[in-house]
């Protein structure tokens, strides 16, 4: 068989090994991506349009003579999917290698060759123009491939006549399905890589920035990936370095050796810790609390392969509640000491706080004056003991309703007990809605009221008495 009369059977496999070559390379792409972590966004699109040239050029090693010099391959797929990606310049490098080699094979198709790799650079860059800044979606790669694989009548259109016979449809047809089929592959799979690499990116970026600890430990204790915090913990500049160390390269032995039998232990139980609680010196030798929660990785069979751990400075919360807890105290010292009592009553009328000196006050009722109780059973018991002085008879429901009613307004109050006591009560609404009731014991400054108020009545009948 001649190359002039190459079967279609031939003509396929050469057309499929093409694609493979295309898939083969952009898979590449995929490899190298890890690598260029890091790097220059100029870099990366020079790397990516460099292996779509060698991708390109590999198609055109596994090309269909059917003529010599009038070659078809699948070399237009990757020049435009680099120039859908990487724009001007990775489609300018990418179309550099099929040109150079292209115009050392020579032959009577040259041009047509030329104005295929051309026609493809085009379309790549315009697309990759109309699309602009916003993320490609595959619906749009689909149309693109299309496109690509069309637009490869325009080289076969300019081939000299002594090519054009065997140029079919047998032909035509094949080679812009395939063209359509190795231009999809690519974008998408170019595509997809964008999209994880900006997950991943964005999930990296989030926890490097964190002011947490994250950190990944395999088996024997080393660590996997740090972020930037654990790192400026230990004194590194970069998580990188601390690749590969362990416990006992950032802490002291008896420590480093308590960690390591912990996680040892989770790793054969499979079970995590959550909110453990310590005190750790940092760099300056001050110490620091610190929050854990650590728990196995288990990978797609169920196998543990290390663990993951999280740890928080709760330095400032411990500090604060280190603080709460003295000023509560020193609180329930003052409520203690002071000899006025004290009550507080939310907007419904409950009673949710007290001091001793309260219910000392209420000896008939102080059982009830607790936490919890509403004001209103508190005076209903009251009026059954009669231990206020004053209450009018029959008339003790309006009694308790002014007395729970009088919550809401500032004012004073003096009450006498059956004990012959005389209490004076203050209440203070709060912006809140709670209402403070302090409770002072003026029996004596009652009892000396009346001896002033006799004194005087006293004076005042020997004034008008005759002498």
């Amino acid at each position: 068989m001649t190359r002039s009369e190459v079967g279609i059977g031939v003509m396929w496999q050469h057309l499929t090994a093409n694609l493979a070559a295309v898939a083969l390379f952009v898979s590449g792409w995929n490899y190298v991506q890890p690598w260029l972590e890091g790097r220059s966004q100029k870099f990366r699109l020079l790397v990516f349009g460099c292996i779509m040239g060698w991708g390109a050029m590999a198609s055109m090693l596994l090309t269909v003579e059917i003529r010599p010099g009038v070659l078809l391959d699948l070399r237009t797929s990757l020049v435009a999917t680099a120039g859908l990606f990487a724009g001007l310049p990775g489609a300018l490098v990418a179309a550099a290698f099929p040109l150079g080699y292209r115009i050392a094979i020579g032959g009577q198709g040259l041009t047509a060759g030329l104005v295929g790799i051309a026609v493809a650079f085009a379309a790549g860059v315009l697309a990759n123009r109309s699309i602009g800044r916003r993320q490609t979606r595959a619906w749009q790669v689909l149309v693109f491939a299309v496109c690509v694989g069309l637009s490869g009548l325009v080289p076969i259109s300019i081939l000299p006549q002594t090519a054009a016979p065997v140029i079919d449809a047998r032909l035509v047809l094949p080679l812009i399905a395939l063209n359509m089929a190795a231009t999809a592959v690519a974008g998408l799979v170019v595509l997809h890589t964008q999209l994880v690499t900006k997950e991943r990116n964005l999930l990296r970026a989030a926890v490097a920035q964190a002011p947490d600890f994250y950190y990944v430990k395999n088996t024997r204790g080393q660590f996997v990936a740090v972020n930037q915090s654990v790192a400026a913990f230990h004194g590194y500049d970069h998580p990188v370095q601390m690749t590969g160390k362990t416990d006992f390269d950032i802490a002291d032995p008896a420590r480093a050796q308590t960690l390591f039998e912990l996680e040892q232990r989770m790793l054969e139980t499979g079970e995590g810790m959550a909110d453990f609680e310590e005190q750790v010196p940092n760099a300056k030798g001050n110490l620091r609390w610190f929050s854990t929660s650590k728990t196995p990785v288990r990978d797609v069979e169920g196998n543990i392969i290390g663990l993951v751990g999280v740890t928080r400075d709760v330095t400032a919360q411990k500090q604060l509640e280190q603080a709460l807890l003295e000023a509560k105290n020193q609180l329930s010292y003052a409520l203690s000491e002071m000899s006025d009592g004290l009550a507080m009553f939310d907007a419904e009328g409950m009673l949710i706080f007290c001091n001793e000196q309260y219910r000392n006050f209420f000896p008939l009722t102080g059982d009830l004056r607790v936490p919890g109780t509403r004001l209103r059973d508190i005076l209903e018991a009251v009026t059954v003991t009669g231990e206020q002085v004053g209450i009018p008879k029959g008339h003790e429901r309006e009694w308790i309703d002014n007395v729970v009613g009088a919550l809401r307004t500032p004012g004073e109050q003096q009450i006498k007990l059956f004990d012959g006591r005389w209490l004076m009560l203050r209440t203070r609404p709060t912006e809140a809605g709670l209402a403070l009731v302090v409770v002072s014991d003026i029996t004596e400054i009652k009892s000396t009221e009346g001896e002033l108020t006799t004194l005087s009545n006293q004076l005042a009948q020997l004034a008008n008495t005759d002498p």
